[in-house]
């Protein structure tokens, strides 16, 4: 049984890790989702920062709304947006995840 989680895992990592190198894997899973019609805004380490930002030198930041979210939110209308922010949620100290939810006019979300 074991064997077999381990080769699931290499399968999953597979389809998931599209390079050894994770910022690599990172700038393919950027490009694909953009020509997928998806919004994306990527910034690596090593971009230059936003003029006047004031933001952190080596900042990475990792923004994606899917073709589904982005119509999931329109849909659901614009009148409430939730924000949940958790921090360590990775094998990388210090990376912070934001997840946005809208919510319809009777409380439920998505």
């Amino acid at each position: 049984m074991g064997e077999i989680c381990r080769i699931r895992k290499e399968v999953l990592k597979a389809d998931i890790r599209l390079n050894g190198n994770d910022a690599c894997s990172t700038r393919i899973w950027v490009d694909n989702l953009k020509l997928k019609g998806n919004f994306v805004h990527y910034k690596d380490k090593q971009d230059p920062l936003p003029e006047g930002s004031d933001l952190a030198d080596n900042l990475f930041i990792l923004c994606i709304q899917t073709k589904f979210q982005k119509d999931a939110y329109e849909r659901l209308g614009n009148g409430f947006l939730g924000i949940d922010a958790t921090h360590n949620v990775t094998i990388y100290k210090g990376i912070l995840l934001f997840t946005l939810m809208a919510r319809d006019k009777w409380g439920h979300g998505m």
